[in-house]
């Protein structure tokens, strides 16, 4: 008998480690799937707005796992997705789960957001970033009723005039061949009021005509000229700020309302915290841009008191114009209360 205690051992430490083992295969099992997140943007691929992104994403992973309700995003850079009206449709189908935007997406969910990037409007960061603040209820309802949740403002940079030839005032743009976005619906307007006659195009086909001289000027900012090598066709830029170009992230409500309260609250927290992050690298990346621009061979335009008050007149008859088709009087008003 005492021959059979060693295997009477061997035989419960077996039974011990089956034990374990089945039960680390059933816990294996029942660990939840990571909740998947598509996101789109315009955003190149190891641009700053993807490097904030990424760091975003490692950060939802690692919390969520650590609530056992794990998530991750998965990020389609560079427009692979299309154009920005296209994504806000995809989102509103199905086909994706959200998008990092510039205005002209937002104005497919809430027209109104287009007032924060009205010429003339916000040429520097702090009243515009106190105006979302200030508003940010009012704009949540707003894109909820659109069937969306705003994640966070990231955003593009403040608009200059690239040109291959120096532009110092409205008249003098008149006679450039400007690109103008496809589905934008401010700048149709301010060239009408200057009589320019735009090229219309979509984001992708921007290069392609700058190479092609089909268009010799775009309005943009400094660090998409430098990440989309637009600047590389340029000779000139206008130093002055038309507008800040604004961004967002957002959710199709069909997609959120899939999390779990914990989920929603993370995605949430977290979005608030890279979002601002992302502000600060995305200004302290254009002001990298700003200052590159003379080692690749562009000009810096200055702007006299004068020739800027002809601006601020085309500026305002923009503001004008717009007014009533993109918002209300109130709304601009509100907006523009912040600027003073």
């Amino acid at each position: 008998m005492a021959r059979n205690k060693p295997t009477l051992s061997i035989l419960a430490a077996v039974a011990a480690l089956v034990g374990v083992g089945a039960s680390v295969h059933v816990s294996a099992q029942t660990a939840p799937a990571p909740v998947s997140i598509s996101i789109a943007t315009l955003a190149p691929a190891g641009s700053t707005w993807m490097n904030v992104f990424d760091a975003w994403n490692r950060e939802i992973r690692r919390e969520s796992a650590k609530i056992n309700q794990p998530m991750r995003f998965q990020f389609f850079p560079g427009g692979v997705q299309g154009d920005e009206s296209e994504v806000i449709r995809k989102i509103r189908s199905g086909r994706l789960d959200g998008a990092a935007v510039t205005a002209v997406g937002l104005a497919q969910v809430h027209r109104p957001a287009l007032a924060f990037q009205a010429p003339g409007m916000f040429t520097a960061y702090g009243p515009l970033d106190s105006a979302r603040q200030a508003l940010h209820s009012e704009l949540n309802t707003a894109f909820n009723a659109g069937g969306f949740e705003l994640i966070g403002w990231a955003d593009v940079g403040q608009a200059r005039i690239f040109s291959q030839s120096a532009v110092r005032t409205p008249a003098e743009l008149a006679t450039q061949r400007p690109w103008v976005w496809r589905d934008d619906q401010v700048m149709p307007l301010f060239y009408q009021i200057i009589r320019a006659n735009p090229v219309t195009l979509q984001v992708p086909e921007v290069l392609s005509a700058l190479q092609t001289n089909r268009i010799n000027a775009v309005v943009t900012s400094a660090p998409v000229a430098v990440q989309l090598q637009w600047a590389s066709r340029m000779t000139h830029m206008t130093d002055m700020p038309m507008y800040t170009t604004i961004g967002a992230t957002v959710i199709g409500q069909q997609k959120y309302r899939t999390l779990t309260p914990q989920q929603q609250q993370l995605l949430r927290t977290t979005g608030a915290n890279y979002h601002q992050l992302a502000r600060g690298a995305l200004r302290r990346a254009e002001q990298q841009a700003l200052q590159s621009l003379s080692a690749r061979g562009i000009t810096v335009v200055n702007v006299d008191a004068a020739q800027r008050a002809l601006w601020a007149q085309a500026f305002a008859q923009t503001r004008a114009r717009i007014t009533g088709q993109i918002a209300d009087a109130a709304f601009m008003s509100r907006v523009a209360g912040f600027t003073r």
